[in-house]
């Protein structure tokens, strides 16, 4: 038989829970200082748990305590309703206070290296600097704020086990250490005690694995996804993420992205966020032609076109040609002269071209900008008013005309959206960007001569739309005669015309999401690691156990993998992944909390066979 333990916290009450009903009853509550006041004969302490606040009232004959900001507090008291007058409404708890009648100090807290108790609306509008919030990264936790971040974050996870479950999908949690292979980035590195002069890596993804358990017959896989890569860090990138990692078998492209929008659909709505689906989904030819990007964010849509040529711009400028002119227009954009200088002034220091029409009360187009006194203004706002279907209010256009108009275009959106000049068409714009091609061509500069080769986009096991197999078979037809083939820019168009099975789920400009078809043909997936330069003793050192499992019959499958912390960075309005991750790293790698990385005993390193070496 089990004994049955008397638990402390039955007894309970959330700081952030006080509500009328607990009104003139009795409530035992535990938290941190959060803010107190002395009144003179009265104390009122500020309590703080993770669920929010609540005032305590310490009556004269209780003040022998002495309290500093974060002293952890335990309080017995009677729960009642506040004086209209001195409500709050600031806080859930604010209708009601709690009159303590024992109130005992259960940890002292020494003066802080910065303020918990400084509320914000942004993140900009913090005072604290990260390095400071990382390294006590214990107290930053504390702010509800942080709270709050790691609460969703939970929330999210769990609905996500929740559908996945639904879906007859399995959890299967795939091997730490594992062996090194070619992922794309570089791997993690531990030394096998056991085995000197050998390694394990840390999993770039589960990759590998996850198609094993394809072949094992566990056609619907699932993984919430520790992944370890050693590359360059930003804002959205972290050595260490998570993510959530898909397989399944006997599966199209389409089912996938029938799947995840489902998923997203739920997860999102149980969180209260509305988000229409099917997704968008364009190509990445397209993407690339009309957005210059294969990751657009299509909140703010607006296309590049070709300018007229009929309408001409005297424009005296050797760096401007009329016949290789575009343009970018933004509807109903209305400015203040404020922010018109402002843009004026960013667009002088571009050297950048534009037009904006103010709309007076009688309707009569007044125009501002660089180009007014080059171009018949009534001929250009009537070409533009009837190319972009518009006819009233306000609107904005620039004019490129240079090799990298794109990016000059791009340049100016980006101005307008941070500055928050445009606003979104939705909050939230997911799209699925397709049919990326199936290799790149890499550039390596040895001695003097430049050698480029093939890699994959995406990685050496994602397939080929059917129609573009030939080009494969041609391709690797021309390396087999001639190893030195000359990558002309011929040879190079062609190599990047074929396009994959492979998919990217785009989120407000941001992949964060990606996957693809696999190849389940042998021979085909042989005839790929050849074109990337990886031969057969090559390909059966690395890639072998995968090989040897497809010779027993495997399944057509494919998968994607989400980025769930940027996708949760999105959701919650921050551009670095650091607000919603319990642990980060900064960007150089070191985690200020615990001072990893760090040195380790020598003896430590003689027992794995380990010299250290100076590295240039």
């Amino acid at each position: 038989m089990i004994n049955q333990i008397d638990y402390t916290y039955k007894d309970r009450v959330w700081c952030g829970k006080i509500n009328e009903k607990y009104v003139n009853k009795e409530v035992k509550i535990y938290g941190w200082v959060h803010r107190f006041r002395d009144m003179g004969g009265i104390l009122f302490v500020d309590l703080r748990d993770r669920t929010g606040i609540v005032q305590v009232v310490v009556p004269s004959e209780l003040k022998r305590i002495k309290l500093s900001l974060e002293d952890v507090l335990e309080v017995v008291g009677i729960v009642k309703e506040r004086p209209i007058e001195n409500i709050n409404p600031n806080i859930a708890t604010g209708n009601f206070e709690v009159v303590a009648k024992e109130i005992r100090i259960l940890s002292k807290s020494e003066p802080l290296p910065f303020m918990i108790n400084e509320d914000y609306k942004d993140i900009k509008d913090l005072k604290i600097d990260e390095a400071t919030r990382l390294k006590y990264r214990y107290l930053d936790l504390r702010r509800l704020q942080m709270f709050k971040n790691m609460y969703f974050r939970h929330k999210i996870i769990k609905y996500i086990r929740d559908f996945m479950d639904n879906e007859d999908f399995l959890e299967i949690e795939t091997p730490l250490l594992a062996k090194p292979t070619p992922e794309g980035a570089r791997d993690f590195l531990v030394p096998s005690r056991l085995q000197p002069g050998k390694f394990y890596a840390l999993p770039q993804s589960p990759q590998l694995f996850k198609q094993i358990l394809m072949v094992a017959g566990i056609d619907r896989y699932f993984q919430v996804a520790k992944c370890l890569r050693d590359e360059d860090l930003r804002a959205d990138r972290q050595p260490e993420f998570t993510q959530i990692d898909i397989e399944m078998s006997f599966i199209s492209k389409k089912d996938i992205f029938l799947l995840i929008e489902n998923l997203l659909n739920y997860v999102l709505n149980n969180l209260g966020i509305e988000i229409s689906i099917p997704f968008d989904v364009i190509d990445y030819n397209y993407a690339i032609k009309h957005f210059n990007s294969d990751k657009p964010d299509l909140r703010f849509n607006y296309p590049v076109k070709k300018w007229n040529n009929s309408i001409k711009i005297n424009l005296n400028d050797e760096n401007f040609d009329i016949n290789q002119a575009y343009y970018i227009f933004f509807k109903n954009l209305v400015l203040t002269r404020k922010e018109l200088d402002k843009l004026n002034e960013f667009l002088k220091q571009n050297n950048l071209k534009f037009l904006y029409l103010i709309s007076n009360s009688l309707g009569e187009p007044s125009f501002k900008g660089s180009l007014v006194k080059f171009v018949d203004i009534n001929e250009v706002d009537n070409y533009l008013r009837k190319e972009n279907q518009f006819y009233n209010g306000n609107y904005l256009v620039f004019v490129i005309s240079s090799k990298n108009y794109l990016n000059e275009l791009i340049l100016i959106k980006n101005y307008l959206i941070e500055n928050r000049l445009l606003k979104p068409v939705k909050d939230f714009y997911f799209l699925w960007v397709d049919n990326f091609p199936l290799f790149k061509i890499e550039e390596e500069k040895v001695g003097n001569k430049l050698i480029r080769k093939i890699s994959p986009e995406h990685h050496p096991f994602t397939n080929v739309l059917e129609e573009d197999k030939d080009k494969v078979y041609m391709i690797y037809e021309q390396l087999k005669k001639n190893p030195n083939i000359i990558y002309d820019d011929e040879f190079v168009k062609e190599v990047l015309s074929i396009r994959s099975l492979a998919y990217d789920l785009v989120l407000n400009g941001v992949e964060v999401a990606s996957g693809s078809i696999r190849i389940t043909d042998i021979k085909f997936q042989k005839i790929i690691f050849e074109i990337i330069g990886i031969n057969e003793e090559e390909a059966n050192r690395k890639f072998g156990f995968l090989l040897e499992a497809f010779k027993y019959g495997v399944p057509p499958h494919g998968g994607i993998a989400l980025g769930i912390d940027r996708i949760i960075a999105l959701l919650l309005g921050y551009s670095s992944i650091r607000e919603v991750i319990a642990f980060p790293k900064t960007q150089s790698g070191t985690c200020l909390l615990t001072k990893a990385p760090s040195e380790v005993d020598l003896s430590q390193l003689k027992e794995l066979g380990i010299k250290l070496m100076e590295v240039n």
